[in-house]
């Protein structure tokens, strides 16, 4: 192989490592869509509807965000290979929900709007682990600033905590969803 040849095909090698990025970057708006519909709808189930339909109402969101996750997940891994990540944080999430689980039943608390800030500010815990262990800084400062901000709300405005989660958090990993898969057809 003389060295046109060699360049030519270390250039589609890049090529086809720059197509695999891309394809993986879209497809995670799948689960910022997915998840920010479930947001969406439980935080405003939660500042709207009678308490005793939201533990059924979170159960099914999430049982069905769960499930769309994993065959999202499922799809990209025959996609985009994560030799090195995949497999950990695919058991990673579920861990760590069984301890969150665990602790919300230590902590007992007395209003939805506790176990919404507690349960973000284990999210935001997650997703900044994830960031250290990843070496992505964004993931750090989306689970701090996140998680900010969730607990300002539950402070200065807890009469409006579903509300303004809903529609800031939820609508906000739509649109980034939105964005994300839009990028990924053009891309």
């Amino acid at each position: 192989m003389d060295s046109r040849e060699a360049e030519a095909q270390l250039k589609l090698i890049e090529q086809a490592q720059a197509a695999q990025e891309a394809l993986g970057r879209s497809e995670v708006g799948w689960f910022f869509l997915i998840w920010g519909m479930v947001w969406l709808i439980g935080f405003l189930t939660s500042q709207f509807a009678p308490a005793g339909w939201l533990l059924w109402v979170w159960l099914l969101l999430c049982a069905a965000g769960a499930g769309l996750s994993a065959v999202i997940g499922l799809r990209l891994g025959r996609q985009v290979q994560y030799t090195q990540t995949g497999p950990k944080l695919g058991l990673f999430y579920p861990v760590f929900l069984g301890f969150c689980l665990l602790w919300l039943l230590l902590v007992r608390p007395e209003s939805w709007q506790e176990t919404a800030v507690l349960a973000i500010s284990f999210l935001g815990f997650a997703v900044v682990v994830n960031g250290i262990l990843l070496n992505v800084r964004l993931f750090m400062w989306i689970g701090l600033i996140g998680t900010g901000l969730a607990v300002a709300v539950y402070l200065w405005l807890p009469a409006q905590f579903g509300l303004i989660v809903g529609l800031g958090a939820g609508g906000g990993m739509i649109a980034a969803g939105l964005r994300l898969l839009m990028r990924g057809r053009r891309g």
